[in-house]
């Protein structure tokens, strides 16, 4: 019996280790001149057409930063793959492409500058936890 338990924790420890979560930050510089546009757009329709493609927003904000208003949100995603798959999805999504052609030409340019940044955890990270609620 002893040796089966040890043979099990072998085993257990010859398995690659499961995909760790991803996180994805991205920071959009908005323009103050369209900025509830930006904002009515990503509320209304952006954020419904991600979670279609699997995207789970974490959180978001604005903030400002070396003069110029950006929009910041946090993604999180069961792996890297999954992300670019969702990612080439949402691209490629009919309803998003009309959506950004009549809001682009009803408001102009809503988007500057797009920072995007891959995150994964180091392993001396204390847990992720829920945000406190609002």
């Amino acid at each position: 019996m002893k040796s089966l338990a040890l043979a099990a924790v072998a085993a257990a420890l010859a398995w690659p280790a499961a995909a760790q979560p991803v996180q994805q930050l991205r920071i959009y510089e908005i323009f103050d001149g369209n900025k509830q546009a930006f904002h009515d757009r990503f509320r209304d329709h952006g954020a419904r057409i991600m979670a279609r493609h699997g995207f789970k927003v974490l959180s978001m904000w604005e903030s400002r930063f070396d003069g110029k208003t950006e929009f910041v949100y946090l993604l999180e995603w069961k792996d890297e793959p999954t992300m670019k798959a969702a990612w080439a999805a949402f691209m490629a999504d009919p309803e998003w492409a009309e959506i950004k052609r009549v809001t682009g030409t009803q408001h102009g340019q809503m988007v500057g500058t797009i920072e995007d940044r891959t995150l994964r955890l180091t392993d001396y990270s204390p847990p992720l936890t829920n945000p406190p609620a609002r």
